[in-house]
C-alpha cells in the first residue's frame, strides 16, 4: 500500500514540475512574462561610462556603485536600489579636489536621499524632479563651485 502511494506521489510531483516549466516557459516564449521589466529606469547616461566625459563638460564619476536599501512598505518585499551617480561640471581642478575630500559627504547625501523614499515613489518619481533635488542637496555642501546636473548609468531596484 505505502509504495503505490509513493509511486502516486511522485507522479503528481513530476506533473506539476513539468507543469509549471511548461507554463513558465510558455509565457516568456509569449512576452507576457518578462523577468525583470519594470525593475529599471532608463536614464541619460554618459555615451562611454569608462572615459568620464559627457559632452562639453567633465563628470566626476568616482562615487562608483552604490546599493541603497529603500524604506519598506507595510506588506510589500523589501527591495534595494542600484545606482551609479555620475556629477555633471564644469572643468575645473580646484572643484575636482574640494569633490574628492567631500566624495564620501556625497555619498551619504544620494543614499539618504534614496533611501528615505520607498520602490513605488522612485518608480513614479519625475526623472527631472529627481535630479533637481538631488543636485540642490549636494550643491548645499560645495563652495568652490557647483555640480550642473546628476546622471545615473544605473538605476535599478531588486526585490527580495
Amino acid at each position: 500500500m505505502g509504495s503505490r502511494f509513493n509511486k502516486f506521489l511522485g507522479a503528481v510531483i513530476f506533473l506539476l514540475i513539468v507543469g509549471i516549466i511548461a507554463f513558465t516557459a510558455i509565457a516568456v516564449v509569449k512576452n507576457h512574462a518578462v523577468p525583470g521589466e519594470g525593475l529599471e529606469r532608463k536614464f541619460e547616461r554618459p555615451p562611454d561610462a569608462s572615459k568620464g566625459k559627457f559632452g562639453k563638460d567633465v563628470q566626476y564619476n568616482l562615487i562608483g556603485k552604490m546599493w541603497i536599501q529603500l524604506k519598506e512598505e507595510k506588506g510589500k518585499k523589501k527591495s534595494t536600489l542600484i545606482v551609479s551617480p555620475w556629477l555633471e561640471y564644469k572643468e575645473d581642478r580646484t572643484f575636482y579636489e574640494e569633490m574628492d575630500r567631500k566624495h564620501s559627504e556625497i555619498k551619504s547625501i544620494i543614499s539618504d536621499f534614496f533611501s528615505e523614499r520607498t520602490m513605488e515613489e522612485l518608480q513614479t518619481m519625475n526623472e527631472e524632479a529627481m535630479k533637481r533635488e538631488l543636485s540642490g542637496k549636494i550643491n548645499e555642501i560645495l563652495i568652490m563651485g557647483k555640480i550642473d546636473r546628476i546622471l545615473f548609468n544605473d538605476f535599478q531596484f531588486l526585490v527580495e
